[in-house]
């Protein structure tokens, strides 16, 4: 609650509050026991439900349906896949940063 400023209007809401959290950190412990190339964490969002998420402002900006579908052709039919490696952390390369939360990004 501290961490991300929390405060709830009366102890039946902080107790309600506490359950989801309670029970999306039990989800997020059963995950990230699986073998998942990624994990998850506990965040802002910790306290509110899917459905409380899906109306947030933070979660507008994407919309599966408007993704374009890419052509079925290979663009680099000489390449050899013998000489690429099997997996890559481009983490590593420093291609791709930690998740942010982008607020309002998107509106």
């Amino acid at each position: 609650m501290a961490q991300y400023g929390r405060v709830y209007k009366d102890t039946t809401e902080k107790a309600r509050r506490f359950e989801v959290f309670k029970g999306n950190v039990e989800f997020i412990e059963t995950f990230n026991a699986q073998n998942h190339k990624f994990w998850l964490g506990v965040n802002q969002f910790a306290d509110i439900t899917n459905d409380e998420f899906k109306t947030t402002n933070t979660n507008k900006g994407f919309k599966a349906n408007s993704m374009r579908v890419l052509s079925s052709g290979f663009r680099y039919e000489n390449l050899s896949l013998d000489a690429l490696p099997a997996t890559m952390d481009w983490r590593a390369k420093g291609a791709v940063t930690p998740v942010k939360d982008q607020g309002q990004c998107g509106k």
